[in-house]
């Protein structure tokens, strides 16, 4: 009789397919570098997906980016971001040009993303950064590559100031008031002209640039970009060379770290006549000026004082400057927007400085806030109404989450209604407790009773996540208060109803 054995099968582990990505980057808009920008597109579309070891994870694409630095790259920085989050095992590159061209961006994300395990690879040069002379090649190839981009830099601006010194302006971006002729000098538009010398002949009469402003947007004029006449706008007019029809070439250069700088003396500038057809006289421009100067010496702060924080403060609802501003007792950092128009233009809530030096001592793990190395480590502090967001010079950023309140305020100030459609008020009500009740204290015959505090904060902790004070500051457009009931109703639209017991 035969005898049978069985053979059982042995289980085949597949092998998990490598997660691949592309990044791909043009520095310019123009159209030749438009097609490159598409070709690399699909080429790594197809590339990727043809292979059947590799899995899709996307293209990363910065269009009319430039590659000296990486900091204003968004597509860039995600990609970064998912290699973090596991979504991506390796990274196809064009070059090391095409990645980045400053050698110290270049080797720290590499570094980055090699403890990460993600591998990148550059297909002109042929080299995979995890392999064992990766990055020894990819230091050599990257300074190269950077001393590439500094010499063409070099030769682009020799060619401008070349320009300079022969009249010709780099571009031919207007100043409100005036369009391009294509051929050889700037044209009037009358309906923008004739406000350039309202605005001329209002403030020689002694009005303010605010007052101008205020009543130029009251009427629907608008800017150069088509937003509402600001104050600023108004003081670039009065001080503007070129409505007296004279160009000013190279007020502005930048460094070799490619920070953009008021030339003040470090290269020559150059004075080109009649580029522009005129608005204003030599002479109103030169009394608009010394009226300013006037001003400014009369309202000048006698004592000033400049904070480690000065010029580092910037809102992140807005995009405008975050000021110091000095109360008899306390200071306070306020958005420019919201102090000069109103909360309903903004949604930053100020900050009191004792707070904003307790977060940024904060950053470093010390209790006390070293200044010198805040000064030296710290380029931008971006201001949220639940947090702080610190830039460093190292291109870090580190995220401080807290309330930001006024002294007497907290996170429901402001935000709390009556079902009538007044602001409820905020008291420390019976034997000390705090409540809040309608401005027009008709609770008691209307029979909606007054909201305690431990009620309030009982229903933000049910209905809201944690921590709920930043939330109601940043997504709680009001609280309305029933007399059982509390509706919160979020910025987007949504609504959410606590009931009492």
């Amino acid at each position: 009789m035969p005898k049978i054995i069985k053979i059982k099968p042995k289980k085949v582990e597949l092998k998990p397919k490598l997660k691949v990505a592309a990044y791909a980057r043009v520095s310019t808009d123009e159209k030749e570098q438009q097609r490159s920008f598409s070709a690399q597109i699909s080429y790594y579309n197809d590339l990727i997906q043809r292979n059947p070891e590799w899995k899709f994870s996307g293209i990363y694409a910065d269009l009319g980016i430039s590659g000296t630095s990486t900091r204003n790259r968004e597509e860039f920085h995600r990609l970064i971001a998912d290699c973090e989050q596991g979504k991506i095992d390796l990274v196809l590159v064009k070059s090391i040009s095409r990645f980045a061209r400053d050698t110290v961006d270049t080797l720290r994300t590499i570094r980055r993303l090699k403890d990460l395990g993600v591998a990148v690879y550059f297909e002109r040069e042929q080299i995979n950064t995890l392999s064992h002379d990766g990055e020894f090649l990819l230091t050599l190839l990257a300074s190269f590559a950077q001393e590439e981009s500094r010499s063409i830099s070099e030769n682009i601006k020799w060619a401008i100031r070349k320009k300079f010194e022969q009249g010709i302006p780099n571009g031919h971006k207007a100043p409100y008031g005036y369009r391009w002729d294509g051929v050889e000098m700037f044209r009037i538009i009358p309906e923008q002209g004739v406000i350039v010398q309202e605005i001329y002949r209002r403030y020689l009469a002694g009005e303010s640039a605010y007052g101008i402003a205020k009543d130029l947007a009251a009427r629907g004029v608008t800017g150069q970009q088509g937003g509402p006449f600001e104050q600023t706008s108004v003081k670039d007019i009065l001080s503007n060379i070129s409505y007296t029809g004279t160009m000013i070439l190279q007020k502005n250069f930048f460094t070799e770290n490619h920070v953009r700088r008021k030339n003040k003396g470090e290269l020559p500038m150059f004075y080109v006549e009649e580029m522009f057809e005129p608005l204003v006289s030599v002479e109103d421009l030169k009394k608009a000026q010394q009226i300013r100067a006037q001003r400014a010496e009369r309202q000048a702060n006698k004592n000033p004082k400049l904070t480690v924080f000065s010029g580092r403060m910037k809102c992140g609802y807005c995009g405008m400057g975050v000021s110091r501003r000095t109360s008899a007792t306390r200071k306070r950092w306020v958005c420019n927007t919201r102090e000069r128009k109103g909360a309903k233009f903004c949604d930053c809530r100020p900050i009191w400085e004792e707070e904003l030096i307790k977060a940024s001592a904060q950053i470093f793990g010390t209790s006390e806030l070293d200044e010198e190395k805040f000064l030296k480590e710290v380029k931008q502090v971006t201001v949220y109404s639940d947090r702080l967001e610190f830039l460093t010079s190292r291109g870090v950023k580190h995220y401080i989450r807290q309330f930001n309140g006024l002294r007497g305020q907290n996170a429901f100030t402001n935000k709390v209604w009556c079902s009538c459609g007044e602001k409820c008020q905020r008291d420390k009500g019976y034997q000390g407790k705090k409540v809040w009740y309608c401005s027009k204290r008709h609770y008691q015959e209307d029979k909606v009773r007054a909201l305690t505090e431990e009620d309030l904060l009982k229903a933000a902790e049910m209905v809201l996540e944690n921590p709920y004070q930043q939330t109601v500051v940043r997504d709680i457009e009001k609280l309305v208060v029933g007399s059982d009931s509390i509706e919160f109703r979020f910025k987007n639209g949504e609504a959410t109803t606590w009931q009492r017991k």
